[in-house]
């Protein structure tokens, strides 16, 4: 009974994600000192695909977690789904440390930062 409930403590402290991320897009800063990554996230039958973004520095793999800047999802089919299946997401540089990103105005966001790592995030929508 211990070792169980040992076992059981130490299981929620280890990082363990039984999400999965699929890459869409990259687009990397005109002085390539970031990137912003654009993937899908799974975590299962029970929720929907959502479209995550993180910024990461240019010479970084996609991110194992989930997004650092952006997360939205289709609002339960409410806003057109992209590639991969979560919310459609547009991104363009307008500056090595401003960014736009573009999301469908019926989009369910749960997370949009205006200031990472120096660099400002603009958000827009489109119908």
């Amino acid at each position: 009974m211990l070792l169980v409930v040992g076992i059981g403590a130490l299981a929620c402290f280890l990082p363990f994600d039984m999400c999965g991320n699929d890459p869409v897009a990259e687009f990397v800063s005109a002085d390539t000192s970031a990137k912003l990554v654009v993937f899908q996230r799974d975590c299962g039958a029970t929720t929907d695909f959502s479209t995550q973004a993180s910024l990461v520095k240019a010479n970084t793999g996609p991110p194992a977690l989930g997004g650092n800047l952006f997360v939205a999802d289709t609002n339960h089919g409410i806003a057109p789904s992209g590639t991969g299946g979560g919310s459609e997401l547009r991104a363009r540089w307008e500056g090595p440390k401003r960014l736009v990103l573009q999301h469908h105005v019926k989009a369910r966001v749960f997370e949009a930062e205006q200031l990472l790592n120096g660099i400002e995030i603009r958000y827009e929508t489109f119908p």
